[in-house]
This record gives C-alpha cells, structure tokens and sequence, in this order.
C-alpha cells in the first residue's frame, strides 16, 4: 500500500535529507550572502494573490497595459540579489545572478543545438514568437505521471541536456531552497512512478524557450496550469539586451541579463518579457498542478479545496 508504514518512514527519511539540505544552503548563503535590495510593495500580498486565484487565464483590461511606462524598474545588478515581498511579508519575486559566462555560453549552445522547437499556441492563442521544448515530466490528463511527448521524441539528445546541465538546475534549486524551503521541500519528498523523476534539480520539468534574433514583446499572461502556492524558476543566456520580465499585478519591470534567475509564483502573476536585441533564450523550470494531484490521489498528500481546511 501507498501509506504503509514502510512508505511513510521513507518519507520521513526524505524530509531529514531535505531539512539537512536547507540547513546546508543557508549555512552556504550567510557565508557568501551579498547585501539583498529589499522590496515590499505596500498594495500587494501574496495571500491576496492566492485567493483570487483562478484557473481561468483572463486578458489584461487595456488601460492596465497603459500603465506599463510607469512602472517601477530594477535594472540588473549581479553584485547585489533583488527580493520583492508582499504587504503580508509573502515573498513575490526573488533575482540573482549566476556569475559564470562560460557555462551561460555552453547552455546557450546547448538550446542551439536542440532540435528546433514549436510556437505554442494556449487555447488557440499565440503568446509569442520564442520557440518552446517542453522536457520533463507531468501528469496531464493521466492518472500517473508520464514524460513529456517531446522529450521521448528527442530521446537521447534531449535526457543528455537535462543531465548535462544539472549544475544549472542545481543553483536554481538552492535559490528555491534559500527563500521558500517549505515548497522546497513539498517539490521533492513524494516519489514519481517510473520513467519519470525529477528532470531539472526540484521540479519536474522546463520549458526551453529559445527567442533567436530580436525576439519580440511575449503576450501578458499567467501560468494558470501550475499550483497556486508553487514557484517557478527561470534563467536567460544568450548574447541580447532587454527582455526584461514586466509583473502587472506589483507594478514593476524586473531586468535581465544573460545568467540571471528569477524566481515567482508565475500562476499568480500576469507577466510578459519585453522585446529584446540579440538571440535571447529562457528556461523556465517547473511542475504543474497535475503533478501535485498525482501525490494527493497515490499518497493521500492534503491539498486545500474549497470548504476544507487541509492544506499542503
């Protein structure tokens, strides 16, 4: 059985891992932590976020986009990480920069040398011209999880660019670790039926979204198929300028250079990239909602619906 008791001190051995690991990255940021700019944006919190969730992703009221130019800008500074916090003291973007040019090029060669990718359309919209590969696993429309369509496609070559660049999903666990260790741990302590596992550090999947030349602006949206109390974590490389990550909802423009990463509940948030010059390219790591299901059907993990206090 799925909750025997066997399974249930697995877990409990998971989580004395997980607790271990979280100890060892804070201990890791207090001797190399940088000063932080501290944001807190007195007309937003992330449990208001929350609440109005909706699964259902609705277009920006035009006189919202209007506003745009006058939002708040943080321009990259690798020296020195951003964190932008709600009125309730909920955490809503977190950037730091991943100081290494040489393995930004390589990963950026990396996405090159993919098969070419699709532009993806949500519920017959296009929301961009970036050409997407979607590589991990998900549980969509299935009662087990399952790999992605596109990553059996591709098969070696794309397991070997999940493999090779576990260094990079690493770093953008630990970020993940640092700042919301509870979802931290929640992303990792529940097994995957196999083939599937933990493609990209603690998530289950990335998207690849490769800009080529010039990309242009990418439609405002939400990412309304991922848990409301997940995160997601996005990093860029490529040789470009702009392409800066605009949040509708907190009113600023979070800038990006090549090797920055981001980090936000991008199910809560309508965002956008700006147009950018050069050959941008973004990863965004993952796991969606249906994953979350999966462990509340096979080991009775509690989510919170509506009219019942259990929560996860």
């Amino acid at each position: 059985m799925t909750h025997s008791v066997n399974k249930r001190k697995q877990r409990g051995r998971v989580k004395e891992i997980l607790n271990k690991r979280i100890k060892a990255i804070e201990r890791l940021s207090k001797k190399n932590g940088k000063e932080s700019q501290n944001v807190h944006l007195p007309n937003v919190a992330l449990g208001d976020l929350r609440q109005r969730f909706s699964p259902r992703h609705k277009e920006l009221h035009s006189a919202v986009r209007r506003m745009t130019p006058k939002f708040k800008r943080y321009p990259s500074d690798p020296s020195k990480p951003l964190e932008v916090y709600g009125s309730d003291g909920g955490l809503l973007v977190v950037r730091v920069h991943l100081d290494n040019v040489e393995m930004m090029k390589e990963l950026a060669q990396a996405v090159k040398d993919l098969p070419r990718g699709k532009n993806r359309e949500f519920k017959g919209i296009k929301r961009s011209d970036y050409l997407t590969v979607h590589l991990g696993c998900w549980a969509a429309y299935s009662k087990e999880c399952m790999v992605s369509k596109e990553l059996r496609e591709l098969g070696v070559p794309g397991l070997e660019f999940l493999e090779k660049h576990q260094h990079i999903w690493g770093e953008m666990s630990r970020v993940l670790g640092q700042y919301v260790p509870g979802v931290f741990k929640k992303l990792q302590l529940y097994e995957l039926n196999e083939p599937c596992k933990r493609f990209c550090g603690a998530w289950t999947m990335c998207a690849v979204n490769n800009g080529g030349d010039d990309a242009t602006e990418t439609k405002a949206h939400r990412d309304v198929k991922e848990y409301k109390k997940g995160y997601s974590c996005i990093i860029s490389c490529g040789d470009y300028s702009g392409g800066a990550l605009v949040l509708f909802e907190l009113g600023i423009v979070v800038e990006m250079k090549a090797g920055d990463i981001i980090l936000f509940p991008d199910s809560l948030i309508t965002h956008c990239n700006e147009k950018a010059e050069g050959n941008r390219i973004s990863i965004v790591s993952f796991t969606q909602k249906n994953v979350y299901d999966y462990w509340a059907r096979k080991y009775n993990m509690e989510v919170k619906k509506k009219g019942k206090k259990n929560s996860i």
